[in-house]
């Protein structure tokens, strides 16, 4: 659904390259982004573009929420969780207004989910987070700290189930705020 297969090799102007451990190709029309989670030196490669948006066609025509996000593994995450989500293509990019108002136009809310880089003094994703928030006036979802576990597919993997994201999410979009970053 979301163009992503394993893979044991890619080429790059025509040098071909064997992939050393567990690795995905995202697919985005004709471009490619390489992910091999568990490499330090060559974790990404890529050959696409800032407005590569991750997830986009798959948001459904209209709907009651939808998340802007850090990564298509936590769009893919928020997808079988039940909820709608787009990821840009860094988290330290700022949205294209137009892409905001094309996002408000089809959905009741729009949140931002990005990282906890709670281990992190600075806490970068939060950082982005609170100025995208600031700049189109948007609420921003985080999950807890109690939870050591900085985007959504961290938490899922860690506790096993969607089901507390599912609740982080309920409790801060009616509202109730259990948690202020």
């Amino acid at each position: 659904k979301f163009g992503v297969e394993p893979i044991s090799h890619y080429w790059v102007n025509e040098n071909r390259f064997s992939c050393k451990s567990i690795t995905y190709a995202y697919k985005f029309g004709s471009r490619f982004k390489i992910y091999a989670p568990y490499e330090d030196k060559f974790k990404w490669s890529s050959n696409v573009k800032s407005t590569d948006i991750q997830g986009i066609n798959q948001l459904p025509d209209a709907g009651k929420m939808v998340f802007l996000t850090s990564s298509l593994k936590d769009v893919m995450c928020l997808y079988s969780a039940g909820y709608s989500a787009i990821a840009l293509q860094s988290e330290m990019q700022i949205p294209d207004k137009n892409l905001i108002q094309d996002l408000r136009t089809r959905f009741e809310e729009v949140y931002v989910l990005y990282d906890n880089d709670y281990e992190n003094v600075n806490n970068p994703g939060q950082t982005v987070a609170r100025q995208i928030c600031e700049k189109f006036n948007l609420s921003n979802v985080c999950i807890p700290d109690e939870y050591e576990s900085k985007d959504p597919s961290d938490l899922v993997k860690n506790t096993g189930s969607p089901n507390i994201l599912k609740y982080i999410i309920d409790e801060q979009t009616r509202g109730i705020k259990i948690f202020e970053k």
